[in-house]
């Protein structure tokens, strides 16, 4: 008698959860410095009524290391309280995998219950994982570093990569709208796209529902999506309409979706979110703190000067640029100060040229730390990705200097339009000067040193200030310029020319344990001496000259009162003769002697010429 093989019947599963099934292996987290890591979600009772009745068979996850000592999986209806049901799991993975449950779960629908995994493992692996969706409030929870459970959804990192696998669902439509992230930069006159985000929690595959889009109290904008096919346990998502506003401040965009698949919501308490988009004016002072660090002895920093200089000039931002004279040798310019600052290479190993703008990481390059090569790729990434986040603050230095007592006086103020996330924003004011002319390896024995960082005011670190939010801070400024600074390191005294000193001032974070959060949130700096030219041109004789060249190496202009303008470079080679002021050429980078004659008197003086 033969054996009649029957084919195993397997009833359908509806996989129940608010992840949408992203997970990249590369992007594990860990909540807590604790060798248990704890994370769970949170269903409520009404929304489990559509299942009341069904078991619960298995539950999926995905997880950031395979490398874990233990893994228990939880229901619970108090995450403090003892657990409906446990069971311990083996054989995770990086990557989704399913396991059965000893002993299936019936749903009663009567409470809400948390859904969770504990994991045990050391505390240099992340085995948490997330989808990086929008996520929402209220739905996934973990363990953080002060030992409570909290709501993640202000972490952005999306839903808990978790799953319930339910036998036999009935059909039912259950989706919720996910408020979009408008953590951005936007400015008023301006036109800005959004998407919103929908999540089908139910069973049934959505092919169309209607979306209602109110902006900042106007008049609701509603459309239909047909055509759709959101699968269970997946997002979608879907543009709105642009918006746009004449008006500063923080405007709140309202979204509800409705008709699904032409029926009501099973569960219909997140059918509807709202979203804060902040507004700065149009005409804010924003600017970009570049900072680079750099060596008189460094052979590839003059190199690395014009590319970033040549960059820079390519684009239409605004930068305040200050450089640390570290990161390689100490030399003449090095300050106590700037010893600090090579902490930002986060034990990475330093090396110079290298620069870092606003103090920030960028993940493209590298997410351990803000100092990056110099080249024209990195920053311009480094650009492009600063001007997408806001400056949260505003600054205006308003200043005077007196040149015969030295004293720069005035007021800084600071206007708060966002409180920034940072736990300890800091105010750091410090003096730079421009054109410091020195010997520098592979450059020349006059070299043109830029942008020279000479010391802070307040501190390495600043001083912690207060922000909040549509509030002004004033500083008052008071500094006496002295006739020279020492540069700490080697105990050099660099003449402090007021033409060529500025007062830099920058807002903060302070993170004393990560150089990864401490990022500039906006800059300013003013000129000790205004009207002054700020081309690179430093007259470095007391004497003024009657002539001066004015611009750049790729634009240079005789300006003066002179009958004759003899030009040389310092092999002592006349390169141009100029008999008219305004007259424009070109010349080579590098410092030049000026002999200016009229009426058959002449005077001298340097110039330096940058690219």
């Amino acid at each position: 008698m033969g054996l009649i093989m029957l084919p195993l019947c397997m009833s359908a599963q509806t996989k129940i959860g608010y992840s949408n099934g992203d997970f990249e292996r590369t992007d594990g987290v860990r909540l807590n410095n604790n060798e248990q890591q704890s994370a769970a979600i949170k269903i409520p009772a009404a929304k489990l009524k559509a299942l009341q009745g069904k078991k619960i068979t298995g539950v999926r996850g995905a997880f950031g290391t395979k490398n874990v000592e233990s893994v228990k999986f939880f229901i619970t209806d108090n995450l403090n309280g003892t657990p409906l049901y446990e069971q311990t799991i083996t054989g995770v993975s990086t990557s989704w995998k399913s396991f059965n449950l000893d002993t299936p779960f019936e749903i009663t629908a009567d409470k809400d219950l948390y859904f969770g995994f504990t994991i045990t493992c050391t505390t240099n692996y992340r085995p948490l994982a997330f989808d990086r969706s929008y996520g929402e409030e209220g739905t996934s929870y973990g363990i953080t570093e002060n030992g409570n459970w909290e709501d993640l959804f202000g972490r952005k990192m999306g839903s808990y990569d978790i799953q319930l696998l339910v036998d036999d669902a009935p059909a039912f439509v259950d989706a919720s709208v996910r408020p979009f992230d408008a953590n951005g930069y936007y400015k008023t006159g301006n036109e800005y796209k959004f998407q919103g985000q929908l999540f089908n929690f139910g069973s049934e595959t959505i092919t169309s529902f209607d979306v209602h889009c109110t902006f900042d109290n106007n008049e609701t904008e509603t459309f239909t999506l047909n055509g759709v096919s959101i699968p269970n346990a997946s997002t979608y998502n879907f543009d709105l309409p642009n918006i746009s506003t004449e008006n500063e401040g923080r405007k709140i965009v309202k979204l509800s979706v409705d008709n699904i698949n032409g029926k009501a919501d099973a569960y219909a308490d997140d059918n509807e979110c709202s979203s804060s988009v902040y507004f700065y004016p149009a005409n804010i002072q924003r600017s970009y703190l570049l900072e680079t660090f750099t060596s008189q002895s460094c052979m590839n920093c003059p190199e690395g000067h014009r590319v970033l200089e040549e960059t820079l000039s390519e684009r239409s931002e605004s930068f305040v640029q200050l450089a640390h004279h570290s990161g390689y040798k100490p030399d003449a310019f090095t300050m106590e100060e700037d010893s600090y600052y090579v902490d930002f290479y986060n034990n990475g190993g330093t090396f110079a040229p290298a620069f870092m703008l606003n103090r920030a990481t960028n993940e493209s390059i590298n997410a351990g730390s803000p100092v990056f090569n110099v080249s024209r790729v990195y920053i311009n990434e480094s650009i492009d990705k600063q001007a997408t986040i806001q400056p949260y603050v505003e600054m205006k230095l308003n200043t005077d200097y007196d040149k015969d007592t030295r004293l720069l006086s005035g007021t800084l103020t600071i206007k708060t339009h966002v409180k920034p996330e940072g736990t300890d924003p800091r105010l750091t004011l410090c003096l730079m000067q421009d054109s410091i002319i020195a010997v520098q390896t592979n450059g020349s024995s006059a070299y043109a040193h830029r942008h020279v960082f000479r010391g802070c005011l307040n501190g390495t670190w600043g001083e912690s200030i207060d922000l909040e939010e549509g509030k002004e801070l004033t500083k008052e400024i008071s500094y006496t310029l002295p006739d020279s600074i020492q540069s700490t390191y080697y105990h050099v005294n660099i003449k402090a020319i007021p033409e060529h000193m500025y007062l830099v001032a920058f807002v903060s974070n302070y993170n004393p344990d990560d150089v990864t959060d401490r990022n500039v949130y906006n800059c300013t700096e003013t000129r000790f001496v205004k009207n002054t030219s700020t081309s690179g041109i430093a007259d470095i004789t007391e004497n003024r000259a009657k002539a001066r060249l004015l611009g750049t190496s790729s634009c240079v202009m005789a300006d003066g009162d002179f009958d004759s303008l003899y030009i040389y470079d310092l092999n002592g080679k006349m390169v141009r003769k100029c008999t008219k002021q305004g007259e424009t050429f070109t010349l080579t980078p590098g410092v030049y002697v000026t002999k200016a004659v009229k009426d058959g008197k002449a005077t001298t003086a340097k110039s330096v010429i940058a690219r």
